[in-house]
């Protein structure tokens, strides 16, 4: 398909930190929110599992 660019590129994980002025990406405590990049979530993701999670909270509950 044309997508309408002059090129396509691909940046690794240290490239996007070396960009911004990083000398690499901690892994066990990164320095900038990631996930959407790198897959590595700080917490599970619920949607994952399927179902409904009964110790999760609603934000939408009506009030009575």
């Amino acid at each position: 398909k044309h997508i309408g660019v002059d090129s396509l590129a691909f940046i690794s994980m240290r490239g996007l930190y070396r960009a911004i002025g990083e000398t690499d990406r901690n892994p066990e405590n990164p320095q900038y929110c990631d996930a959407c990049f790198s897959g590595e979530y700080p917490i599970e993701l619920t949607d994952r599992n399927g179902g409904p999670l009964p110790a999760q909270l609603s934000l939408l509950t009506e009030q009575v």
